[in-house]
């Protein structure tokens, strides 16, 4: 996990708590509608970090799974909410 942070340059970030809160809403919603949104999220490696938490998932971490279950929902079309939720 320590290698996959400092990949996307988030070694000093803040811990969150796991599993995913209960208080925390991700949906279709929220995902970008203009065209300003969706290029801007394009720049965002959401699909790869994803990939990333799965082989963590896989290898070491069952606890996070719920989690990644929700994020990865949202594959599609992500928001900068969602993106927050999953660094």
């Amino acid at each position: 996990m320590d290698k996959i942070l400092k990949h996307f340059g988030m070694e000093n970030s803040k811990k969150g708590d796991l599993p995913i809160h209960h208080i925390v809403k991700l949906n279709k919603t929220q995902s970008p509608s203009t065209d300003e949104e969706i290029a801007n999220m394009s720049q965002v490696p959401y699909n790869s970090t994803i990939g990333l938490i799965m082989y963590v998932v896989t290898c070491t971490r069952s606890d996070v799974s719920y989690a990644l279950s929700l994020v990865s929902r949202l594959l599609g079309n992500p928001s900068r909410a969602h993106w927050t939720i999953v660094k």
